[in-house]
């Protein structure tokens, strides 16, 4: 094998004596180009040997397992976008212009005739279209055409056709669907009246609805596949559909998994629709044209901590709970020629017997991170069935993804960390609380047994960073770990200050309350279910909340009125921040055909779903009655706002109340 990089060249072989050694004769024209591949991607590459009297001056012998990892690596680590250009920074343009040299003769293979690829030659053309669920099409002939119970969609190529455009044409016409060629199946497969060529297409939902020689479709597993096939009655037809059935599995099989066919909607049992309660969102987000591929595939969900089913439909992309089969999110996209997308809007569940959240913006957030973590950087497929290896592991005493387990774990640094004000913790006892933290979740002897996909530094590394650290700090999962254990102890002593400084506070009714707040915000963040449960908030968040100063009691934020009626946005300041809610005495504020009877309005955690509850009423031409000090700037700013869109504000009185002098001009 060649292998051209942009630290040298090289030729890859299993000579006679590697194969029992288990190694490979890594070979080069220059020393250099092996002791840098030995620096940068293969350490453990032998010594260099050198010989005049062979093809290949320079060569050395490495395992053939630590080979396949530092092919890895250099793909890890590719960041350019053309080759020739990256080896002159690497290695000068001397190099480079004799590497363009090679490019030239290789380019013949696309220009001459002689290398052009050779399409296959067969009576029929037909097409396997299979799922990311690792689901098979099947078609019903109308009547059982043929003597076939269940088939595949095949055709004539039609004059100047090529095989391609002939299997593609027949499963759009015979099945409805818009499909893409991933791959061929080798070989022609000969039936009862004709030779057939076929390939393994993906899928574009929804489908249209087929012509008249098909009764039926289904989607179904391999197995169950092949059981419908041998309803077939041909038996000579039979055997070849069974023969196209186990080629396509084997090299559907081998398709990437981080590069499955769409996902459909059929993937998943029990898909509940949209309910009526529900809103509609308008996030500013856009993808490109390499995104959007990713994102029309959808997600499966493989293990049990994969809580999404993800499937795109048209131009929406519909966001399923996989436990409950709950609709939680519906995104619309609109195209650009080049194929990439921005999205229209989304519409979000707003019944609360299926999803509780009300937060604007902890949806928008939360739909971000889906696409972000589950379509653009998806988690690599389990060793074994996901059902079954999640079972077996969460039954495990350590299993780190119980929530009992990771409590355990985190409470033992708040120990250390309490320990430490009464001066009865070293510096030690934190190295060793944080060690069992950070081993438990990277070592593989610790004892504990880790949830597959998710303790790795860009699932669980990228949590710590954005929740916890709050920066790009650490490439591996131990180092991500540590610097959020340091971010955490920082944490624990300034609240802790913050108890000891507060005269009015004592341990058990306001100091445990905090704390454990903090504690099990840091569960959930090593769970990956902090958005659920928390939304952005992030450990910077989080205060030691003074007792003296009253803030767990409710409190006025903004207060207006009108002859006979009065409109009040509360506020609530716990641990987890403030929380608003509006309320109202309704009479004079608005007709009563113009507000209904309403049900009680829910705390929402972000001034702009505050907002959003008050502008139900026209409150900026009310008259004003107090602001909470703490939020003038945020009212003079939504007044101003308010006022740019058309509302009358009496200046005068809001000034006033918000103790300000304002220039109406």
């Amino acid at each position: 094998m060649w292998l051209i990089t942009p630290v040298g060249f090289f030729s890859i072989v299993q000579k006679p004596g590697d194969k029992p050694k288990g190694t490979l004769t890594v070979r080069s024209r220059v020393r250099s180009d092996l002791a840098a591949l030995k620096q940068h991607f293969l350490p453990g590459l032998g010594p260099i040997q050198e010989s005049h009297d062979t093809d290949y001056r320079f060569r050395a012998v490495a395992p053939r397992s630590e080979v396949s990892a530092a092919m890895a690596r250099m793909v890890d680590c590719l960041d350019y976008s053309n080759f020739k250009s990256e080896v002159g920074k690497t290695q000068g343009h001397k190099r480079a212009s004799l590497y363009h040299k090679v490019w030239d003769v290789l380019y013949h293979l696309q220009t001459d005739p002689a290398f052009a690829e050779k399409e296959p030659v067969a009576e029929s053309y037909g097409g396997v279209v299979v799922s990311g669920g690792r689901k098979v099409l099947l078609r019903e002939p109308t009547k059982h055409h043929g003597g076939y119970a269940w088939t595949f969609a095949k055709t004539e190529a039609k004059p100047g056709e090529s095989p391609r455009d002939a299997a593609v044409r027949a499963v759009r016409e015979k099945t409805g669907y818009d499909a893409e060629i991933r791959i061929s199946v080798p070989g022609a497969f000969k039936g009862s009246a004709s030779s057939t060529c076929y390939y393994i297409m993906d899928a574009k939902h929804p489908p249209a609805k087929p012509n008249w020689q098909t009764a039926g479709l289904r989607w179904v597993s391999f197995d169950e596949a092949r059981d419908l096939i041998r309803q077939s009655p041909n038996a000579e037809g039979r055997d070849r559909d069974l023969a196209i059935l186990d080629a396509a599995e084997k090299i559907t099989s081998a398709i990437p998994y981080k590069e499955h066919p769409n996902v459909q909607p059929e993937d998943w049992q029990e898909l509940k629709a949209m309910p009526e309660r529900q809103t509609v969102l308008y996030p500013k987000l856009w993808f490109n044209p390499d995104e959007m591929v990713k994102i029309r595939r959808g997600f499966f969900p493989t293990v049990m901590e994969q809580k999404w089913f993800l499937y795109f439909t048209g131009d929406r992309l519909r966001m399923h709970r996989s436990w409950t089969g709950i609709l939680i999110f519906d995104a619309g996209f609109a195209f650009d020629p080049k194929g990439g997308a921005y999205v229209t809007d989304v519409v979000v569940n707003r019944e609360n017997r299926e999803y509780s959240n009300t937060d604007d913006d902890e949806d928008l957030k939360l739909l971000e991170e889906i696409i972000r973590y589950h379509l653009l950087q998806p988690l690599d497929e389990p060793e074994v069935d996901g059902f079954v290896k999640a079972m077996s592991q969460a039954m495990q005493p350590k299993y780190l993804g119980s929530p009992e387990v990771v409590t355990a774990l985190v409470k033992e640094v708040f120990d250390v960390a309490i320990r430490a004000i009464a001066e009865e913790a070293t510096e030690d006892d934190f190295v060793e609380a944080v060690g069992k933290v950070i081993a438990a979740f990277t070592d593989d002897d610790s004892g504990y047994t880790r949830m597959p996909g998710w303790n790795s530094a860009e699932q669980m590394g990228g949590y710590v960073k954005k929740y916890l650290i709050g920066s790009d700090q650490g490439e591996c999962l131990a180092e991500i770990l540590g610097h959020g254990m340091t971010a955490l102890i920082a944490k624990l002593q300034e609240m802790l200050g913050g108890f000891i400084k507060d005269p009015a506070a004592n341990w058990e009714e306001h100091a445990l309350v905090q704390l454990n707040a903090l504690h099990r915000f840091v569960v959930t963040v090593f769970l990956g279910t902090n958005m659920e449960v928390s939304g952005v908030k992030t450990l910077s968040d989080f205060h030691w909340l003074p007792v003296a100063a009253g803030t767990w009691s409710k409190q006025v934020i903004v207060e207006v009125g009108c002859d006979g009626g009065s409109l009040t946005l509360y506020g609530i300041q716990s641990p987890e921040g403030w929380k608003f809610r509006a309320e109202t005495n309704e009479a004079a504020l608005l007709d009563d055909e113009d507000m209904p009877d309403l049900p009680e309005r829910p705390w929402v955690s972000t001034w702009r779903s505050a907002l959003k509850q008050l502008d139900e009423y026209p409150w900026p031409q009310l008259h004003a009655v107090t602001v909470h000090p703490e939020f003038r700037d945020r009212v003079f700013q939504a007044l101003q706002t308010r006022k740019k869109k058309g509302a009358v504000i009496d200046w005068d009185r809001w000034g006033g109340v918000l103790n300000i002098l304002v220039d109406e001009e």
